[in-house]
């Protein structure tokens, strides 16, 4: 039996296809930017089912959760704008802190791994990627369906 691995920022899969991955900011966050270097990004959070009478008197539930991002990540995020795909992010960042591609490739997904699992950024794949494509021998069920009844 083949293992198919995730393609994603996960852990091991295609390197190209999460390289060429468009990383996008979550547009229900608020974004608070407080001076060149720090960044406030508020994420709503959902009520849990189990905040309720009496353990809600004493569990206080916050509608929303603050992130304050340092000087490079608040630089991550403005690279994520949904143009740049993450190789491109990968680079810019290697640029900026004069380091290798592997070296940056390894700080820049496990930040965006962090950032993604916060809410704050999703991943779009790109087009192409094996994750958006069907398999050659593979048929659609509408397909199946239609030689059943031949």
């Amino acid at each position: 039996m083949k293992r198919v691995e995730s393609t994603g920022l996960g852990g091991g899969g295609d390197w190209r296809a999460m390289l060429a991955a468009h990383p996008v900011r979550n547009t229900a966050v608020t974004v608070r930017e407080k001076g060149e270097n720090t960044v406030t990004v508020v994420v709503k959070t959902r009520k849990p089912n189990y905040i309720i009478p009496p353990i809600s008197w004493f569990v206080p539930y916050r509608p929303e959760r603050e992130i304050t991002l340092d000087a490079i990540g608040s630089r991550l995020w403005r690279w994520c704008d949904g143009q740049r795909t993450v190789e491109d992010v990968i680079d810019l960042f290697k640029d900026a802190y004069d380091l290798s591609f592997h070296e940056a490739r390894a700080a820049v997904v496990d930040y965006l791994r962090q950032l993604i699992q916060r809410g704050i950024l999703a991943v779009m794949m790109a087009p192409d990627s094996p994750e958006n494509r069907t398999c050659p021998g593979a048929r659609s069920e509408h397909q199946a369906v239609n030689r059943r009844e031949q």
